[in-house]
């Protein structure tokens, strides 16, 4: 059966392809990857992730443009981009080149990557400033750390995530839905922490209890934060598509629905040591 959806989406995504040379608006192919708070497919968040929003409001401000979307998994979505399949990924982190991508101005700036595990096994980390470094949790060996398998960080975390790639103690989680099936494995304690933003933090306290969980920033990445924007395929149509994106781009941004969702994943909450309260129901979606 994933074999034949797979395939639908491949063809869907080539077809689409050739069906926009015979229309005379230019179409953008948006493919999703239905992980959550980027994405959210089901449930009562359902089409506010933080880039779900995104294409709705640039569907809004381009009335020019066609807009197709298809649900991938990413690896397929950068195979596809990698084979110059013309696509746009709407949730990428801005990087200064890219062989496969051609980017967007800033779509919203994140949080930085930080740790998030269980408050009471990680204070023993801590430093003065609140943050604990990575390369000390890799290099003990009572911890377990979970991953999403195709996940890549920014160098100074790669670094050290490579240096451990054959610690017995790291673990890859495959799938759409890995993040949040890695925070579930830290609750019930079969992993100690994780490398995440604070957004799937937050996600994860919308939907179920979560007290005993604790973002904390990295020492090695410490609080700077990290610039995303829309990647489109590196070729003469997504050079094409991230000019048109980039000429709605000053809109949207100032959007009022698209201020507020955005404010939304990103609150803070007063108590320091929690990014929303433990048990804040998700209707409160503004």
């Amino acid at each position: 059966m994933k074999c034949s959806i797979f395939s639908f989406f491949f063809f869907s995504l080539t077809s689409l392809s050739s069906l926009a040379q015979t229309d005379e608006r230019f179409t953008i192919h948006w493919a999703i990857n239905p992980s959550p708070p980027f994405h959210v497919v089901d449930g009562p968040l359902k089409g506010q992730g933080i880039c779900d929003v995104l294409i709705d409001e640039l569907k809004q401000y381009m009335p020019e443009v066609n807009h197709t979307v298809v649900q991938l998994p990413h690896s397929r979505i950068r195979m596809h981009s990698e084979q110059k399949q013309n696509l746009c990924f709407p949730c990428m982190i801005k990087r200064e080149s890219s062989p496969v991508w051609v980017y967007s101005n800033i779509t919203v700036v994140h949080p930085p990557l930080g740790i998030i595990g269980n408050r009471k096994r990680l204070a023993p980390f801590v430093d003065e400033k609140a943050r604990i470094s990575l390369a000390k949790l890799a290099a003990d060996p009572q911890l377990r750390f979970g991953r999403p398998a195709a996940r890549a960080y920014p160098p100074a975390l790669q670094r050290v995530v490579d240096e451990y790639a054959d610690n017995p103690f790291f673990f890859k989680l495959s799938g759409q839905t890995a993040t949040v099936r890695i925070l579930e494995q830290i609750v019930m304690n079969r992993l100690d922490y994780t490398l995440e933003y604070p957004t799937i933090l937050r996600y994860y306290r919308l939907s179920q209890p979560s007290r005993g969980l604790q973002y904390f920033p990295t020492t090695e990445l410490g609080n700077n934060p990290v610039p995303g924007a829309i990647g489109c395929t590196k070729n003469a149509w997504g050079a094409r598509a991230v000019s048109l994106i980039n000429s709605a781009l000053d809109d949207v941004l100032i959007d009022e629905d698209y201020v507020n969702q955005q404010a939304f994943w990103q609150r803070i909450d007063d108590n320091p040591g929690a990014l929303v309260k433990d048990g804040e129901p998700p209707n409160n979606t503004p």
